[in-house]
C-alpha cells in the first residue's frame, strides 16, 4: 500500500503531512514557547547554551523533559481548516514556566 490509503474522505496517507503543516509547534508572547524530542546529548547541548547565554544577560529560560507528549486537536474539515497543539504530556509548559519563575525569584 506504501501508506496512500484514499477513501472517499480524503487520502490518509496525506494526513501525517497535514497534521505537521498545522501543529502550533512555536508560540511568540513575550518569548518563544517549543517542544523539542531530542536525545540526552542533544539536550544537555541545548541546556548548556542556554545557560551561557543566560549568564550573558542575554535570556531567561525555564524547561521541563517529559517522557511523552500530549497533543490535543481542533480539527473543523478532516482534510482542511485545522490546529493541532502538542505538549509535554505531565504538564510541560505549565512546569517549564514554573521553573522560569524559580530562577527569576533566586
Amino acid at each position: 500500500m506504501g501508506g496512500r490509503v484514499a477513501t472517499a474522505a480524503g487520502n490518509w496517507g496525506d494526513y501525517k503531512t497535514q497534521v505537521a503543516l498545522t501543529t502550533d509547534f512555536k508560540k511568540f508572547e513575550d518569548g518563544l514557547r517549543m517542544v523539542l524530542a531530542c536525545n540526552r546529548g542533544q539536550r544537555e547541548t541545548l541546556l548548556r547554551f542556554l545557560e551561557q547565554q543566560r549568564q550573558q544577560g542575554n535570556l531567561d529560560y525555564g524547561w521541563h523533559r517529559s517522557d511523552r507528549a500530549r497533543m490535543t486537536c481542533l480539527v473543523f474539515e478532516r482534510f482542511g481548516q485545522q490546529v493541532h497543539f502538542v505538549d509535554g504530556a505531565d504538564g510541560g509548559y505549565a512546569l517549564a514556566a514554573q521553573a522560569l519563575k524559580q530562577k527569576r525569584s533566586n
